[in-house]
C-alpha cells in the first residue's frame, strides 16, 4: 500500500514540475503603468482584473494584487476586453480620463469613456496560446498510521480565452488506499468550451470522461450543452446559471454491459472574494442531472472549495465534494463525499 501511494506521489510531483517549466516558457514587455490613489506610480504587466482585484506583474518579476478602489488610474498601450457590470464589453488600449475616476478606451475606430467603479473585468487580448494560458495545479497527501489508510489529490486546471471564446480543461484526482479494501478512485477529466453572446448570455459544450468507484462507475463519458447567463458580475461575487442537455454512456464495475443516457442539465455556479490580508475566495458548483431515458433517476454533484493565499499565488485550499445518484448499481451505495486539502499554484 505504501508503495501505490509513492508511485502515485512520484507521478504528480512529475507532472507538477513539467507545468512549471511551461507556465515561464514566454515573457512579455512591461509597459504598463498603475497609477495608485496616493500618487505612487508602478511599471509592469498588467495581468488581469477580476473579482476587485488587479493583478499586476512588476517589473522585478513580483506579482502583486491591488485592490480596484485603490487604483486612481491605468495606463497601458496592449489590447485588453474590458467588461462592466451590465454585460458590456470593450476592446482596446487604456488611457487616464480627463474626469475623476474615468478610462478612456481607444479601440480601432472609436473612444469611450468607461467610470472605474463599473468595471468588473480586464482581460488581455494575446496572440500566442502560452500567452494567454492562465489556471493551476495542486497536490495534497496523507497517510495515517494506524487505520492504515493513504490518500493522494491531485488537479490541473488550464484555461484560454479570446475575444469570443473561453476554453478550460479542468483535470481531478483522488486515489484511497487502506490495508483492508480494494483501492478507491475519483477521477475525472473536463474540456469545456464557452462562446460569449451579447450581454451575460453565452452558451456551452462539456465533454469528458469520469471514474467513481464508490458509486459503481467503472467509467462514465459524456457530452453535454446548453445556454447559461451571468446573473451577478460584481468585483465581490459571481453568480452563472445554465440549463441544457447531455449525453453519456457508463460502464458499470459489476457488469459488463454498457448503458447509454440522455440527461436534462443544470448548472450553477456562484463565487465569492474576499481580500484582506490573505486573499480569500469561495467556490461552490452544483450540477444537477434528471435522466429523460432512466425516468426518476436523478444525479448530481455538489464542489466548494475554500482558497487561502499563504503567499503570491500560492493556495492552501479546503475543498468538499458531495457525489449523488438515487439509482446507482446494486453494488454502489447512493453517495460520495470527502474532504481534502491541498496546496495550489497559480500559474
Amino acid at each position: 500500500m505504501k508503495t501505490s501511494i509513492i508511485k502515485y506521489l512520484s507521478i504528480y510531483i512529475l507532472t507538477i514540475f513539467l507545468i512549471l517549466i511551461f507556465s515561464v516558457i514566454t515573457f512579455a514587455q512591461k509597459e504598463d503603468i498603475v497609477i495608485m490613489q496616493n500618487g505612487d506610480n508602478i511599471t509592469g504587466e498588467i495581468k488581469r482584473l477580476e473579482v476587485g482585484i488587479l493583478v499586476f506583474k512588476t517589473d522585478n518579476m513580483e506579482t502583486i494584487s491591488i485592490k480596484w478602489d485603490k487604483v486612481k488610474s491605468v495606463q497601458t498601450k496592449n489590447i485588453y476586453e474590458i467588461e462592466l457590470q451590465d454585460g458590456r464589453v470593450y476592446y482596446g488600449s487604456i488611457r487616464p480620463g480627463e474626469i475623476e475616476e474615468s478610462l478612456i478606451i481607444k479601440g480601432v475606430t472609436a473612444e469611450t469613456r468607461l467610470f472605474m467603479p463599473y468595471i468588473v473585468k480586464i482581460t488581455r487580448i494575446r496572440e500566442t496560446f502560452w500567452e494567454i494560458l492562465n489556471g493551476y495545479v495542486k497536490l495534497g497527501a496523507s497517510f495515517t498510521k494506524a487505520s492504515g489508510v493513504g490518500q493522494v489529490n491531485f488537479g490541473f486546471n488550464g484555461n484560454y480565452r479570446t475575444k469570443i471564446f473561453y476554453a478550460e480543461l479542468i483535470a481531478n484526482s483522488v486515489i484511497t488506499t487502506t490495508n483492508k479494501e480494494q483501492t478507491s478512485r475519483k477521477q475525472d477529466i473536463f474540456i469545456t468550451y464557452r462562446r460569449f453572446q451579447e450581454g451575460k448570455w453565452f452558451w456551452a459544450v462539456t465533454i469528458g470522461a469520469e471514474e467513481n468507484t464508490e458509486l459503481g462507475i467503472q467509467l462514465r463519458t459524456s457530452l453535454g450543452g446548453g445556454i447559461g447567463k451571468f446573473f451577478i458580475q460584481t468585483n465581490i461575487n459571481w453568480l452563472s446559471g445554465l440549463a441544457g442537455l447531455a449525453l453519456n454512456r457508463e460502464w458499470f464495475i459489476d457488469s459488463t454491459k454498457a448503458v447509454n443516457n440522455i440527461e436534462g442539465l443544470l448548472t450553477g455556479k456562484y463565487l465569492l472574494f474576499i481580500y484582506d490580508h490573505p486573499k480569500v475566495n469561495l467556490e461552490t458548483t452544483l450540477n444537477v442531472f434528471p435522466s429523460v431515458t432512466n425516468f426518476g433517476r436523478i444525479r448530481s454533484n455538489l464542489d466548494v472549495s475554500l482558497n487561502w493565499e499563504i503567499f503570491i499565488d500560492f493556495y492552501w485550499e479546503l475543498a468538499f465534494y458531495f457525489n449523488f445518484d438515487n439509482k446507482p448499481t446494486s453494488t454502489a451505495s447512493q453517495t460520495d463525499y470527502r474532504f481534502q486539502t491541498s496546496l495550489k499554484y497559480e500559474l
